[in-house]
């Protein structure tokens, strides 16, 4: 299967000026490491909310493949 465990496109949530996260796109593969760094305020928890489905961002889209995990 060749497609991405998680593909963020253009995802957007800004909740004050200069808050939040703007524009945002990647796509995290199989056996990929995503680290997510910055300054207090600069939406880091913001963006995870919106990708765990906490929190509708306001533009963009965000889709994910099922993983079955081995137990």
């Amino acid at each position: 299967m060749n497609q991405p465990l998680l593909s963020v496109n253009n995802l957007t949530h800004l909740y004050a000026p200069g808050k939040g996260f703007s524009d945002v796109s990647f796509d995290l593969w199989p056996g990929e490491v995503l680290g997510i760094v910055g300054e207090s305020g600069s939406g880091k928890t913001t963006l995870l909310k919106s990708i765990s489905a906490r929190l509708t961002p306001q533009q963009g889209k965000f889709t994910t493949r099922t993983v079955r995990c081995m137990q």
